[in-house]
């Protein structure tokens, strides 16, 4: 079953359930009662190895043009 981040509007509280995904329950918030909604939960990327940034694909050396 995945994990859902639920946001309440009114205090700001944030809390993680657990249901199925063609489950849509109603979720309310355990500090002041309102009901809560789906947020999108915040994901960490690491990108780790070369290629990911414009230095990287260039090399390191200089190509000098000679002038006749």
């Amino acid at each position: 079953m995945p994990m859902y981040r639920y946001v309440c509007s009114e205090c700001g509280n944030e809390e993680v359930h657990l249901h199925g995904i063609n489950d849509t329950p109603s979720i309310n918030c355990s500090k002041c009662g309102n009901s809560m909604t789906r947020a999108i939960s915040k994901v960490g990327i690491v990108f780790k190895g070369s290629g990911f940034y414009i230095t990287d694909s260039r090399t390191s050396t200089k190509t000098e043009s000679k002038s006749e």
